[in-house]
């Protein structure tokens, strides 16, 4: 038997085996997660067979991690909102400097829209080199709270969809390279500094990204 799932998100329709019952697995076309619980469905003489098999969630849930190497940062309109540290967590900005965000989760703004950047940083024979950059949209009210809630990546599930950083945005995040990484860190990706300088409105994302 199979059991029939509707996915509260998008809405899909969804068959998984009955051995799965009770575990949780990623929506194949929204990619949020679905807990299996519903009823068999139930195939008899005069009963169509109504299967998806180009859907399956019989595949184990992936967990979605900071990668150490990496570099992230949350961007609003006019000010750089947080960014992550290794071994130490996320920091807010407090106005005059940032703090660790479990000390000061009221500095983080509850409503407005922000964008996520993701920076695949990859180790070279010449040491740790900035390969790319990803930009993903996060809009509405409480989106950050992930930052202080929870995994330290739960704030990727939020970051479903693509946005384009303004030129302010870019230049506070070039700002943030040249503070917290060293000179060379840019050396192997002249494109990235040519998009934070330059006036494409239409990318969101540049260089080469690796997804784990």
């Amino acid at each position: 038997m199979t059991i029939r799932i509707v996915c509260k998100s998008c809405g899909s329709k969804i068959d998984a085996k009955d051995e799965l019952l009770g575990q949780t697995r990623r929506c194949p076309k929204c990619r949020n997660p679905i807990l299996i619980q519903l009823e068999p469905v139930q195939t008899s003489v005069g009963t169509v067979d109504v299967k998806s098999p180009e859907i399956d969630v019989n595949e184990p849930l992936k967990v979605r991690r900071l990668r150490p190497d990496n570099l992230y940062v949350v961007l609003g309109t006019d000010r750089e909102i947080a960014y992550w540290k290794a071994n130490e967590g996320w920091f807010v900005n407090v106005g005059n400097g940032f703090e660790a965000i479990k000390r000061a989760p009221d500095k983080l703004p509850d409503v407005g829209s922000f964008v996520l950047v993701q920076g695949y940083v990859a180790q070279t024979a010449e040491g740790r080199r900035l390969k790319g950059l990803r930009f993903s949209k996060l809009s509405g009210r409480g989106v950050l709270k992930p930052l202080v809630y929870g995994s330290e990546a739960d704030i990727l599930e939020k970051a479903n969809e693509s946005a384009v950083p303004t030129g302010a945005q870019k230049r506070m995040l070039l700002q943030h390279i040249r503070k917290h990484y060293f000179f060379e860190f840019t050396d192997d990706a002249p494109e990235i500094i040519e998009y934070l300088q330059g006036f494409d409105s239409h990318s969101h994302e540049v260089g080469t990204f690796v997804d784990d």
